[in-house]
């Protein structure tokens, strides 16, 4: 019903509005987002293991530190993929705690790589061209579920695109490492802390920057379609 005085464009804009209208799916909750999230990061670190070459992995997988730092290194990449799908649904709550959590599990999975008790010297060449090779293996193995982690959270609508970028971006490389931890032979301290973590943190920092740019772009188009 039209109140009387009302602008003839109010009717006509109204009608375009009602036109547009469709319908749009219901996003699952976090909780499923991440269950699925989580099969895939799996999936991720069974591939690594068969596909590694590390030829001791049944030895090394009875050993308990090792076992323990493969898990504190998912458990943080879960962390951080909870806080990245909480952080895109505003109003929600609780992705600070979970990143700080998973911010710590990281902290004492370094602290547990540097004090492997493996100390067998490196020659220069060696450790230079193992480390590239083990620093891009991180991206590999963290691309896909960065990617599909990117596009749970495009869908939602991130306020904060750096830090949801972050998150994100940790929750994949974290895994990423997890997945090099099981592939890679070499376990000499210095190696593991220069070619398998400062690339988490180098990744991670390149998917906040990826964050501020498209994340919130991408919210800003899709509220424009």
């Amino acid at each position: 019903m039209t109140v009387p005085g009302t602008p003839r464009i109010h009717d006509t804009l109204v009608s375009r509005l009602k036109a547009d209208v469709r319908a749009v799916p219901r996003l699952w909750p976090p909780s499923i987002r991440l269950a699925s999230w989580l099969v895939l990061a799996a999936g991720v670190l069974a591939v690594a293991a068969g596909a590694g070459l590390r030829q001791d992995l049944g030895t090394q997988l009875h050993r308990p530190l090792y076992l323990f730092q493969v898990a504190v290194l998912f458990t943080a990449a879960g962390l951080a993929a909870a806080a990245a799908l909480r952080a895109a649904v505003p109003g929600y709550g609780g992705e600070r705690r979970r990143a700080a959590l998973a911010l710590a599990l990281g902290l004492l999975a370094t602290a547990l790589l540097v004090g492997e008790p493996e100390a067998r010297f490196l020659a220069p060449l060696i450790f230079l061209t193992t480390g590239v090779r083990c620093a891009l293996c991180v991206a590999m193995f963290g691309l896909l579920p960065w990617a599909a982690l990117f596009l749970a959270v495009g869908r939602a609508a991130p306020l904060d695109g750096r830090a949801t970028g972050r998150y994100a971006g940790g929750a994949a490389f974290l895994l990423g490492a997890a997945a090099v931890r099981l592939a890679c032979p070499i376990d000499e301290p210095t190696h593991l802390l220069a070619s398998h973590v400062a690339p988490v943190l180098l990744w991670t920092s390149l998917s906040a920057v990826a964050g501020a740019e498209w994340l919130v772009r991408w919210r800003r188009a899709a509220s424009q379609d």
